[in-house]
């Protein structure tokens, strides 16, 4: 599996083109976790440059928000999924795969967002449940999407999932439990994907780490941190529209990982 030149996101000029205003237009992105800061992020970089994007998440309210703000820019109409990876069943998939085809009849993109957090410690100290439901919703929730959505993907035949990863998680260091175990697994995945794929290159299959976003969970995961060292995660619109879009055509199996420059 190929890895990238790592990407600065304050210079992405030279690897990541800016984006022409329509690149996405007619293309239909489904966006985990989209109520978050990165999916929200995400979902209007997508709408700002054509897609019709699927807003999924557990919290309705702020999904709700987040399609008013998209049609107030006058991007195209979202859709609305909201779904609880942390309870959802088999069925409950599948009927999300259902609707998606009958009201669109194709796929092209999925951004793997979504993300549960558990407290940092030693693997003697996690709690069964924080494992089995962190493992639910950040492994297993993106390998059964992928399962049921791969077909409508595989119809668009320029079809682009990107997984989002972690900088610090995915290193196997000290503490990180299950939190860590669950990107280092995730990144496992998406690469034996990737390479299934590789032949068909239909769909391509490729890892986003997006660095010190500001975000609630970097303020979970290093509550001392300076803020100063955050970044914006408007910051990473170009790389998800690159991933999602027809910009990534011929990447597959890649990590992007995105180092912010702090001056």
């Amino acid at each position: 599996m190929g890895v990238s030149e790592l990407i600065r996101a304050r210079n992405l000029s030279p690897e990541i083109p800016t984006p022409s205003r329509d690149v996405l237009k007619g293309r239909v992105v489904f966006v985990t976790g989209a109520a978050g800061r990165l999916g929200r992020a995400a979902s209007v970089a997508c709408a700002r440059h054509g897609a019709t994007v699927i807003l999924s998440d557990r919290n309705l309210a702020e999904l709700e928000r987040l399609y008013d703000e998209i049609l107030t820019h006058g991007y195209p109409e979202p859709a609305l999924y909201p779904i609880d990876f942390a309870g959802a069943t088999e069925k409950d998939y599948e009927e999300l795969a259902r609707t998606i085809d009958r009201e669109f009849g194709v796929l092209h993109g999925l951004l793997h967002n979504a993300a549960a957090f558990a407290p940092l410690g030693p693997v003697s100290d996690i709690d069964v449940r924080d494992w089995c439901s962190v493992l639910t919703v950040n492994l297993s929730a993106p390998f059964i999407l992928t399962r049921v959505l791969l077909g409508l993907l595989q119809k668009s035949a320029d079809g682009a999932i990107a997984f989002t990863s972690d900088s610090s998680a995915r290193k196997a260091t000290a503490y990180w439990g299950v939190y860590g175990v669950s990107k280092i697994a995730v990144e496992g995945f998406a690469g034996i994907l990737a390479h299934e794929l590789e032949s068909a290159a239909q769909v391509r299959v490729n890892i986003l780490i997006p660095g010190p976003v500001d975000s609630p969970l970097r303020k979970l995961a290093f509550p001392a941190e300076n803020p100063a060292r955050r970044v914006d995660s408007e910051s990473l619109e170009k790389l998800y529209i690159h991933l999602l879009g027809p910009g990534s055509r011929g990447q597959n199996g890649q990590v992007f990982n995105v180092t912010h420059a702090i001056e």
